[in-house]
């Protein structure tokens, strides 16, 4: 809105700056996934890093979870392993959406961590396709 527009709006109604900027910051104020979970010092920050991290690590975990709950023929398991998946790509997106370098950084590391961890030694294509074989095996 112009200046010349701003002068011609009506007492009381006042002009907010709506924009969002798309920059990666990284700064230690940050709101994680919900409005009320919000680091205010640096302490903070670095328990939300480390929360962030460890839960990137048991992202890692769902396969091998879900591979369980298939062989144990378990309806239960299975609907608790739906809501873990349909709940962590959730909280992945609002991550993400935080748009703080240092948060991106803890989510790669504990990414990396659990694929060391719960994928030793078998490549990433390797993985995949292992799924894909046995995804055709059990049609």
């Amino acid at each position: 809105m112009s200046h010349t527009e701003q002068s011609e709006m009506h007492p009381g109604m006042q002009m907010m700056d709506m924009r969002m900027y798309m920059i990666i910051n990284w700064d230690y104020k940050v709101r994680f996934v919900f409005n009320t979970w919000k680091s205010t010092t640096q302490g903070e920050f670095v328990g939300g890093l480390f929360v962030t991290m460890f839960f990137c690590v048991f992202l890692c975990l769902l396969p091998v979870l879900k591979g369980f709950a298939e062989r144990q023929k378990s309806l239960f398991l299975k609907i608790v392993w739906q809501l873990l998946a349909a709940t962590q790509s959730s909280i992945t997106m609002f991550l993400l959406m935080t748009v703080n370098g240092w948060v991106f950084l803890a989510m790669a590391l504990g990414f990396g961590i659990g694929n060391f961890i719960f994928y030793p030694q078998m490549p990433i294509s390797q993985k995949h396709q292992r799924e894909d074989d046995q995804k055709v095996l059990n049609r």
